[in-house]
């Protein structure tokens, strides 16, 4: 969606954030009200955009009124290459037990997103610095031991952890993802993405994804055999979401309908047939949205036919 995306649970999406949802919300966005209120009167300053948070199972689908379903560009760049960094905040992650599946297979499917059949299906959009291609590089993972947030965290707390990890050298191209040990609290969102700068104005992409281990909103229902724990799948189809959106939307002025939902709030919750990426490795991800193919391609749950998925 617009500037900032989350993956949410709520069912309805605020002015100025996106969301990629859970489901069974109950505590007010109010660090998500901040952030936005802050960036509306420009008092975010060097710190960042607001966030785009992705609707829960369960939400309403896309909209049908009477606007074209498809997604317009708004002058801005897009990520015509880019670089993925994952962040395993919380002394949580140390432990064997709790890390399970999911560390190996994050790294598995980021090794496997460059060059792959999904990763073509964000490869038709295009910004003011060129077209949007399938090379994605994984620049592996780091912990960071040191105590995760117990709550939802705001998108200048999120910028300032990637700004202390890079010694305030972020790459300009990267997206780092934020795997923490703890959940969001009883907020409506599964995750978000949005942007920022660190205090050197050097630019950076970043999204929160907390801790959804059981979060019943959250989770794709793996049922196409690919052996992964429910919260391995989940990240991966989360990831996958916010991922393809900060590619197409990386800044806030990318591509989203007259909305606000970009490529993947629009197929969100849909899906077709497992997923295999470049590597072998193979997922249950939900469909993206292509201006190209629509009418021809996979229904949303609005019945808009214009989702790919990237098989």
């Amino acid at each position: 969606m617009l500037t900032v995306s989350r993956l949410v649970l709520a069912s309805s999406i605020t002015a100025a954030l996106l969301s990629f949802g859970c489901g069974g919300a109950s505590e007010p966005m109010d660090d998500a009200v901040a952030d936005n209120a802050a960036a509306a009167t420009g008092e975010l300053g060097l710190h960042g955009g607001p966030e785009h948070v992705f609707s829960p199972r369960g939400d309403a689908g896309p909209s049908r009124g009477g606007s074209s379903p498809l997604m317009t560009f708004h002058g801005g760049t897009v990520l015509v290459t880019n670089t993925t960094h994952a962040i395993f905040w919380g002394s949580e992650w140390a432990s064997a037990s709790f890390a399970g599946d999911k560390i190996t297979g994050m790294d598995s499917f980021f090794s496997g997103f460059g060059g792959s059949r999904f990763a073509a299906t964000s490869s038709e959009y295009t910004g003011t610095n060129g077209q949007v291609t399938t090379n994605s590089t994984y620049a592996g993972h780091q912990l960071d031991l040191s105590a995760a947030p117990s709550r939802s965290i705001k998108v200048s707390a999120a910028v300032a952890e990637v700004c202390a990890l890079t010694n305030d050298q972020p790459d300009p191209n990267g997206v780092y993802f934020l795997f923490t040990s703890t959940g969001a609290g009883h907020v409506n969102f599964c995750a978000w993405h949005s942007w920022g700068n660190c205090s050197n104005r050097a630019p950076l992409q970043v999204a929160y994804m907390p801790n959804i281990d059981g979060i019943a909103g959250c989770d794709p229902q793996d049922t196409f055999g690919t052996g992964h724990s429910q919260g391995l799948a989940a990240l991966a189809n989360v990831t996958s979401h916010e991922l393809q959106e900060a590619i197409t939307d990386p800044q806030g002025a990318g591509w989203f309908d007259s909305s606000g939902q970009e490529n993947g709030d629009k197929c969100a919750w849909s899906f077709v047939a497992p997923v295999t990426l470049k590597n072998g490795s193979t997922w249950k991800l939900q469909m993206e949205w292509s201006n190209a193919i629509y009418p021809n391609g996979f229904p949303n749950r609005s019945g808009q036919p214009g989702c790919l998925q990237g098989n």
